[in-house]
């Protein structure tokens, strides 16, 4: 029912000028702005979506006791493409891809294989992280398995998402000399999470959220950080395999809920709950498919394209997330990009259909990489592949994420001092970063 339209002109005024101060009311209190929080926890739940915290059938109490007495925000419009990497790099910067320059979660390189590749390293973000910002302060700093955070030299406590390119060895071993500072690890395995292994803290486990919230009590109860950030990833495991319904998801949301709830407990014992702000927020949020599309087999039966990574070529889509974007080995090939779009355009009406093609004047627009000519962004319920052979269109089923038009946007969370409790429809994730300085105090 629509209340406005039965009430007198003056009161609809009123409710009007009600509703917009709403809308556009500040993150942090004014009342408790002369002091604020002390402490700031920015967590992450990989492929959070905001059904993971309102639907009832989810085991996420924690969650929603922070969304019903703190500050909710419904949506959270990410960069593109919406992915682990770049996501987590804007969430830390408040820049988008064209900026801080980390476009995937593996680098396009340009026809060579970049299947077991990552932008691990800190030094390959091109702009200042709240970590660096926070470091120069004078705060202490902590992160753990933080995409894009290896060798960073701002962040004093740091177990940075990181492994060998050797699938075959102890992949905890192998990162304990990338972890700051020295023995940290060793220290945290003996004292907050035990020995962790491909048992006990393999990807996707429901082992791993909670042993990474230990890890988290352990570095605020011992070395008091000003700013954490943390990285919970089985959630997006069981979306990616099984989509967003599926009783995997409910066990990994648990998982997830009690990862931060143990960390909410832990800063109540420690009677920090008074001067820590948590943000719980997602990278990305997740959409069904059940149909593949795979446009650079279109590529390789033009003859623009090697059937293997590393042979000939003057085109290549690359799926960045949920959108396939068009590199030119020549930059400036018009007479390639010309007989692509004629191609495209005289596709089969059952694969046009599946996807519209982003131009590059909107890709400058969102931050997207400059060196991307065009994109092909999919409806909703077809992923992309990066497939050179086979069927263009294929039936699959699954959980995907990575759209330019934030089909796929996160919720977020903020729970603590200063924080105005209520609802705010929606924010840019490049709003994050500036929003933690002001919390912590730091002049921009």
């Amino acid at each position: 029912m629509n209340h406005l339209k039965s009430t007198p002109s003056w009161r609809k005024a009123f409710w009007l000028l009600a509703l917009t101060l709403m809308a556009s009311m500040p993150l942090t209190s004014q009342a408790q702005d002369a002091t604020g929080p002390r402490y700031v926890i920015l967590i992450t739940i990989d492929g959070l979506r905001a059904e993971m915290i309102d639907d009832p059938q989810m085991p996420s109490p924690f969650l929603r006791m922070m969304s019903r007495e703190g500050l909710r925000i419904g949506r959270v419009t990410g960069i593109p493409p919406a992915a682990t990497y770049p996501s987590h790099t804007t969430l830390v910067t408040g820049a988008v891809p064209a900026r801080h320059r980390i476009f995937y979660n593996r680098p396009f390189l340009w026809n060579k294989d970049t299947a077991r590749i990552s932008y691990w390293y800190a030094d390959s973000i091109a702009v200042r992280t709240i970590w660096q910002r926070a470091h120069e302060a004078g705060m202490k700093t902590a992160s753990l398995f933080w995409p894009v955070s290896t060798g960073s030299p701002y962040i004093d406590y740091n177990v940075p998402e990181f492994w060998s390119l050797n699938m075959e060895c102890d992949q905890m071993e192998y990162i304990k000399p990338f972890c700051t500072p020295e023995g940290i690890l060793d220290e945290l395995e003996q004292n907050a999470c035990g020995k962790l292994d491909t048992i006990t803290y393999q990807a996707g486990s429901l082992q791993r959220d909670g042993r990474t919230a230990a890890m988290a009590n352990y570095l605020m109860n011992h070395y008091q950080p000003r700013l954490m950030t943390i990285h919970l990833i089985t959630t997006d495991y069981s979306q990616h395999a099984l989509g967003t319904q599926s009783q995997r998801l409910l066990q990994d949301m648990g998982s997830a809920d009690h990862a931060v709830g143990t960390i909410l407990e832990n800063l109540r014992l420690t009677h920090r709950q008074d001067s820590t702000v948590v943000i719980v927020t997602g990278d990305h949020g997740f959409c069904d498919y059940s149909q593949t599309l795979s446009p650079n087999v279109w590529l390789t039966r033009a003859g623009l394209l090697s059937m293997q990574p590393g042979g000939d070529w003057k085109a290549c889509f690359y799926g960045g997330g949920n959108t396939a974007f068009l590199y030119l080995r020549k930059g400036n090939d018009q007479k390639t990009l010309r007989r692509i779009r004629r191609m495209l355009g005289q596709l089969p009406e059952a694969e046009r259909r599946l996807f519209r093609i982003v131009e590059k004047e909107e890709l400058t627009a969102k931050g997207a990489d400059p060196a991307a000519v065009l994109a092909l962004e999919p409806i909703v319920g077809v992923a992309v592949t990066n497939n050179r052979s086979g069927y263009v269109v294929t039936a699959r089923r699954g959980g995907t994420h990575g759209f330019i038009s934030g089909q796929d946007v996160t919720t977020l969370i903020a729970y603590g001092p200063g924080i105005t409790p209520g609802r705010r429809d929606s924010i840019r994730q490049t709003d994050i970063a500036p929003w933690i300085l002001q919390l912590l105090k730091i002049e921009d």
